[in-house]
């Protein structure tokens, strides 16, 4: 974890519903506390990210949402337009092109054109620099949609190799290729939940990236529930519910059982993995609080423990 923010792209993904939006927040709001010119982009819309720390109203380009993070959400369409707006220089060219119902319909439908718009957008912004010339983003943090789509978008590269054999969209599949493939670069975060089905899913996904040649930097099993009693309590609260069926003690054993078998899930993960995974917390905060709270402990979490005080 303490390497994660070392790269300036950070692809997040996972299973639909582990927490993505919020951890791509966390981690945004990581690099602002770090002095760093963060940003989240979203893949199409609505926005998931934009609520969570109270802010409305977003678009392609970045916007600042609060706590020093801004957030960018990306269409397929857009970043066509960009491509093509930077290949023809032409003022209204572009306009003229996507106005052409066959045109439209052929970059819908053609396979990767989609995703190699959006990752060009990401390319972009990597590429983009500030009045002094410096990278405007010092980070680039990428909520990608769930697993199954979002290995679809990252292996767009390589299916449009097979299909484009020269020419400039084959130059634009290697070029996003490189950027993907750049491990000093780019890096992957897969987002988990200590439940069967996430994990069977993290795990194949972090093999279905590494295979294809990505940095897989970290897994991070969010809302890891902690064990709510100490060893020698274990016995005690058996023993009084033997005497007597209380409903809070019922609900003490019960959250034991959970957090036990929540743990013996997250084993089989670190045994596939071949190393632990991070954890957060299970929390009851809610919007900005809990992006801020899973923040504070991701950035716990990446200071060698050295550092830590």
């Amino acid at each position: 974890m303490e390497h994660l923010l070392d790269r300036r792209l950070v692809l997040v993904t996972g299973k639909g519903g582990v927490g993505k939006s919020t951890v791509s927040a966390a981690l945004a709001l990581v690099a602002a506390r770090a002095g760093k010119r963060a940003v989240v982009c979203e893949i199409e819309g609505p926005s998931a990210v934009a609520p969570l720390l109270g802010a409305t109203g977003h678009g392609h380009a970045p916007r600042p949402i609060g706590e020093g993070v801004e957030l960018a959400v990306l269409t397929a369409e857009e970043g066509l337009r960009s491509y093509l707006a930077d290949r023809i220089r032409l003022p209204g060219i572009v306009d003229l092109v996507f106005k052409q119902p066959a045109v439209s319909k052929f970059f819908r439908a053609a396979p990767a054109f989609a995703e190699m718009g959006i990752l060009y957008s990401i390319s972009k912004l990597l590429d983009e620099k500030d009045a002094r010339g410096r990278p405007a983003w010092d980070h680039v943090i990428v909520d990608l949609p769930a697993s199954g789509h979002a290995v679809g978008m990252l292996e767009a590269p390589f299916i449009g190799k097979r299909i484009f054999l020269a020419g400039p969209v084959r130059h634009l599949c290697e070029s996003m290729e490189r950027m993907l493939l750049d491990h000093d670069l780019a890096t992957c975060a897969v987002v988990t939940l200590p439940e069967e089905l996430p994990v069977n899913e993290a795990l194949e996904l972090a093999a279905k990236l590494r295979d294809r040649g990505l940095r897989v930097e970290a897994v991070l099993a969010n809302a890891v529930e902690s064990e709510p009693l100490e060893p020698e309590e274990h016995a005690l609260v058996e023993k009084l519910r033997a005497l007597e069926h209380r409903p809070l003690l019922e609900g003490v054993a019960v959250a034991a059982r959970r957090a036990a078998r929540g743990r013996a899930i997250l084993g089989r993960l670190t045994k596939g993995l071949r190393k632990a995974p991070v954890p957060i917390s299970f929390r009851l905060e809610r919007g900005r609080e809990l992006v801020k709270a899973i923040a504070q402990e991701l950035e716990t979490a990446a200071t060698p423990a050295g550092n830590r005080l």
